[in-house]
């Protein structure tokens, strides 16, 4: 059964993601970032305000996982009936660094940036083991198109390997 990260908020301003050398890191299609400290290195954070209290987080501007870290998606019709969600499967490599992200920053957000989506970002309350990060909500279905083109779907993994986790929906 995925173990999802359990709460989720919306970014109310989208900042433009770069990396530490000015490069702006729009050629992925998806980034995961860590919660940052407003007192960290002010070139190597983003601001940006969440929640309907529209509360100041920073965020590291350098990913912690990005395309190359997928192994797979499945997407599902989000609570609100309107947008979907998404569960992102992580290859072994980043399963076993998202367990060590998780053991070390529970209490911190791990944000997640998708095109033009609003970031969503998703509080670390326990250590993951299993290597599956959930989007609650918020992503439309030309989201869910680039990502069929760049990922593989859940079903056309899971047809070769037989089912491994409990998903969304299901």
């Amino acid at each position: 059964m995925i173990r999802p990260i359990l709460f989720c908020l919306t970014l109310l301003v989208l900042p433009s993601w770069t990396e530490a050398g000015g490069k702006k890191t729009q050629n992925s299609i998806i980034s995961f970032h860590l919660e940052a400290d407003q007192t960290d290195n002010p070139k190597f954070i983003v601001p940006a305000k969440l929640g309907s209290e529209h509360r100041q987080y920073f965020f590291q501007k350098v990913p912690t996982f990005n395309d190359k870290d997928v192994a797979w998606f499945y997407p599902f019709l989000s609570e609100d009936g309107v947008s979907y969600g998404v569960a992102f499967k992580l290859k072994e490599h980043a399963a076993v660094e998202l367990k060590a992200v998780t053991l070390t920053n529970q209490g911190k957000l791990l944000g997640l940036r998708c095109a033009d989506a609003p970031l969503q970002a998703v509080l670390i309350d326990r250590p993951l083991d299993d290597g599956v990060v959930v989007v609650w909500k918020g992503l439309q279905q030309r989201h869910l198109k680039d990502f069929k083109k760049k990922f593989p779907h859940v079903d056309d993994v899971q047809q070769n390997t037989g089912p491994e986790f409990a998903l969304p929906g299901r």
